[in-house]
């Protein structure tokens, strides 16, 4: 017969397969989520999840690890029932709050992240999830002096709270570059970030995800997110080493347009802007009179089917940029609507920050 510890074994690999599809096929949704497409969304996700939160705490939860994973046990079944929330959450039926409904099924499932996250050591099938094919885990260097991994920082009254990301192989005498993300309206750059982690883990980028100052971005000028944002700014750069010549901008929905906003008025701090499912605010125009970050490139992203900010006012934002002379890359994605973008800033974002040379090159 078994004995404890390869019936817990055994158990503990079935478990990571099955959260490891729940994390694919979520994220996976969260990306390709528009009005109407809910039924097919819920229907795909009842197909990969099964019955496993049933079975987990039937099973799993009430088992007894043995010798040497007793400090596993608990964090990951802590992080399963997170991910049970963001599920059930998510199943609810379509009503007036069901959007709201979403919000705190997206929050329930970073919390599991999180938690997923700090024990990946002991969980190699999950562990991949956390990095690009093919890549290696970044391993911590000898005799660092500084924390890496996550870093929370709560909100004081001259800045509003952030999510850090610091790779853990970080040394002082190898800058970093940095990607810094903005979250949508009414969102949460410790739950933006996670959009960012794969492809700046495996990459070697710090990543700074910022919280709006209000509910959204406040898109005036002077702003009080521009104030907040250079103090972060400010804040990191002393506490490591970053590469001043390698900061890139990005944010999705409200969070690109204050990429536009904050990246032209100070577009000295940063080598590309690239905002994703955004708008030009009309505050920018005194900025684009006065030709400001005409030198930095941007990469402008919109799906086809975006139904907050139609793709029509992207076609018409490219056509004035470059009309006026501003280095603008344009991507239209025929299948995208407004939602999540994981394999976005994966296979489209990333790669446009890496073709371009560090800022003061010469190239």
């Amino acid at each position: 017969m078994p004995n404890q510890e390869t019936t817990y074994a055994g158990q503990l690999t079935a478990l990571q397969n099955e959260v490891l599809e729940f994390l694919r096929t979520f994220e996976s949704i969260q990306e390709q989520l528009r009005p109407g497409s809910l039924a097919d969304h819920q229907a795909r996700m009842v197909s990969a999840t099964r019955d496993i939160f049933r079975r987990f705490e039937s099973s799993f939860a009430s088992s007894t690890p043995p010798p040497g994973l007793e400090q596993l046990h608990q964090p990951l079944c802590a992080a399963v029932r997170e991910f049970g929330k963001a599920y059930e959450l998510f199943m609810t039926q379509p009503s007036p709050q069901w959007t709201l409904i979403y919000l705190y099924s997206r929050a329930a499932f970073c919390r599991g992240l999180y938690q997923l996250y700090a024990s990946r050591d002991q969980l190699p099938v999950i562990a991949g999830h956390f990095l690009l094919e093919g890549a290696r885990s970044p391993t911590p260097a000898p005799g660092a002096d500084a924390a890496t991994g996550f870093i929370q920082r709560k909100r004081n009254q001259e800045r509003s709270d952030y999510t850090l990301y610091i790779p853990e192989n970080y040394s002082r005498d190898k800058p970093l570059p940095l990607i810094v993300a903005l979250h949508g309206g009414h969102g949460q750059g410790s739950e933006y970030i996670w959009t960012w982690l794969r492809p700046a883990r495996s990459r070697g980028y710090a990543i700074l995800s910022p919280k709006s100052w209000g509910d959204t971005w406040d898109m005036s000028l002077p702003s009080l997110d521009t104030r907040s944002f250079l103090r972060i700014f400010n804040e990191i750069t002393n506490e490591y080493s970053i590469d001043l010549a390698r900061v890139y901008l990005t944010g999705l929905s409200d969070g690109g347009i204050f990429t536009y906003i904050l990246g032209l008025e100070h577009s000295h701090l940063f080598r590309g802007l690239a905002p994703v499912a955004g708008a030009l605010h009309p505050v920018v125009d005194p900025m684009l009179r006065q030709e400001r970050g005409k030198d930095t490139p941007m990469l402008v992203i919109h799906g086809v089917h975006d139904f907050i900010f139609p793709v029509a006012f992207a076609r018409q934002t490219c056509e004035l940029l470059e009309g006026i002379g501003y280095q603008v890359t344009y991507h239209e994605l025929p299948e995208w609507g407004h939602a999540y973008p994981y394999s976005i800033n994966e296979q489209l974002v990333l790669p446009w920050f890496e073709s371009l040379p560090a800022k003061g090159s010469g190239a």
